[in-house]
């Protein structure tokens, strides 16, 4: 004859492993959505910096290139190059208004520097290029502009 009492037993372990898994599971499933959630905000700030990278890279290129001219107005600059760093109003030099900070995202100190100038109407007038070796600084002042229309 079958002993049942053992298969019972058998599945009343089993019930009682599964039950304490399970809470296990939902005691832990909050800091497991927030380790996803961590990985997935992740992604988007190396997308960021990737956009930000090559937006950069664009206006290095279009400087050095003699392809950024005076005259286009700062939501035009902000649409193909993207957020500067920082844009500060200034009021010491003439003819300029705002400032605004272009460089590599995740590079401070040794990095190429874009600082474009913008007048009181919101148009660049003019900017100047620092080279993160220094060896091959490049300034574009109005004067130089000017000279080579």
């Amino acid at each position: 004859m079958i002993n049942y009492r053992n298969y019972y037993r058998i599945f009343l372990i089993w019930c009682i492993i599964f039950y304490l898994e399970g809470c296990s599971f939902t005691m832990h499933y909050e800091q497991l959505m927030l380790l996803k959630r961590l990985g997935d905000s992740q992604h988007e700030i190396e997308d960021y910096v990737k956009k930000q990278k090559d937006s950069f890279l664009k206006l290095r290129d279009d400087i050095k290139n003699n392809r950024l001219k005076k005259g286009i107005s700062k939501r035009e600059i902000l649409s193909i190059y993207g957020e500067p760093v920082f844009c500060k109003d200034i009021a010491n030099e003439v003819g300029v208004k705002e400032i605004c900070l272009y460089r590599q995202p995740l590079q401070y100190f040794s990095t190429d520097r874009a600082y474009l100038k913008f007048d009181k109407k919101q148009n660049l007038c003019c900017w100047e290029f620092i080279s993160g070796s220094q060896e091959d600084a490049v300034t574009a002042k109005e004067e130089v502009i000017n000279a080579k229309d």
